[in-house]
């Protein structure tokens, strides 16, 4: 009953205009029709009057409904006020946001650079980084001499398909020597790659870069969980060596896991934005 009650009070409320509108023209009505003259004999009284009661009666609910029509007009005006600046609060933050993940991963791509120049790596090689986010690869991090192979290609990535699968997997993977890549060769190299470690030959069809050369570095943090792979990929199918790579990587890794487990950036944005 109570429920009933509240859902018919609702619907009064929700439609109180349109019910006020009603009423007004009813006493339009009434007034042309001259229904407050309607005096009818009833109950044993003679002239009961019927119309001005009903007339009197509709005036004093328009007046209700006008009141409460013009309450919630205004409720309706303040709450889109205030979800209008809600919303532009929400539009700054995630204007803010977008640039703070920017200029953070400027300055990782900034520091990769500087690592690439120590390397002394030319526009055959690149350096990538992918960080592990709900169980799948996420690049937050590619610089290469030439700039066309730092485009970033797909946003996410397998954890457990090809190099970076089998590097995240046993801590470190390196390769050199592959098959060369030209349409002559080129299932040759293919099959070279897939027998690695499982990769689709779509996703292989797909690679910008048909590297030669390949090693793939798991970062732990520095809790000692892994968090991250490095990859460092030449197309010449012999341009560094593991030992080489590995001595680089212990000078600098301090600062590398540093910028790996500060970057959030992704999952932020994800989140928030719902990229």
């Amino acid at each position: 009953m109570r429920n009933t009650l509240k859902k018919y009070i609702d619907i009064i409320f929700d439609k109180s205009q349109i019910l006020s509108l009603i009423c007004i023209s009813l006493i339009t009505i009434m007034d042309f029709s001259k229904f407050t003259d309607f005096s009818p004999d009833w109950f044993g009284v003679d002239g009961l009057k019927v119309g001005k009661f009903v007339y009197y009666f509709i005036i004093i609910l328009s007046l209700l409904l006008g009141i409460i029509s013009v309450k919630n007009g205004q409720e309706v005006n303040s709450l889109q006020i205030i979800n209008d600046e809600k919303s532009n609060k929400i539009n700054d933050l995630e204007t803010i946001l977008n640039e703070v993940v920017e200029e953070t991963n400027e300055l990782f791509n900034s520091y990769l650079r500087l690592f690439v120049k120590n390397l002394n790596f030319t526009h055959n090689e690149r350096i990538s980084v992918y960080k592990v986010y709900e169980n799948k690869f996420k690049l937050i991090g590619r610089v290469a001499v030439d700039p066309t192979l730092s485009c970033v290609g797909r946003s996410e990535y397998p954890i457990s398909d090809g190099f970076i699968g089998k590097g995240w997997r046993e801590g470190e993977f390196f390769i050199n020597n592959l098959p060369d890549s030209s349409s002559s060769n080129y299932k040759t190299y293919l099959k070279a790659v897939i027998d690695v470690n499982f990769i689709s030959k779509e996703v292989v069809n797909s690679l910008k870069m048909k590297s030669r050369n390949y090693f793939v570095y798991r970062i732990n943090g520095f809790d000692g969980v892994p968090k991250a792979v490095i990859v460092f990929e030449s197309l010449n199918p012999s341009c560094f060596e593991k030992d080489f790579l590995v001595n680089k990587l212990d000078e600098v890794k301090q600062p590398l896991v540093m910028f790996i487990e500060k970057n959030n950036g992704i999952v932020l944005t994800e989140n928030i934005l719902g990229v």
